[in-house]
């Protein structure tokens, strides 16, 4: 119960806490705030595995045009060579 008390209190895309990311005082609009969120330095990068993910879901997407969701990948990490 604990932890979906916590998970519930956390950002579906950051996964920050809630209750910190959402102060106005960490508003970039804010020129009276204490603080802004930016993007680290040497970021956006891509994670190739996800990359491999979202290839295969979007290249299998028409076998199951019902729940395209419901597809189950993998992906593996291939040597060259």
């Amino acid at each position: 119960m604990a932890l979906e008390e916590y998970e519930a209190g956390l950002c579906k895309q950051c996964n920050q806490p809630l209750s910190e990311t959402t102060k106005p005082e960490y508003d970039f609009n804010n020129p009276f705030g204490s603080a802004f969120y930016e993007a680290a330095p040497g970021t956006p990068v891509q994670c190739h595995c996800c990359a491999a993910l979202q290839r295969s879901e979007r290249d299998t997407a028409a076998l199951n045009p019902q729940f395209p969701g419901a597809m189950i990948h993998a992906v593996r990490l291939v040597r060259r060579g």
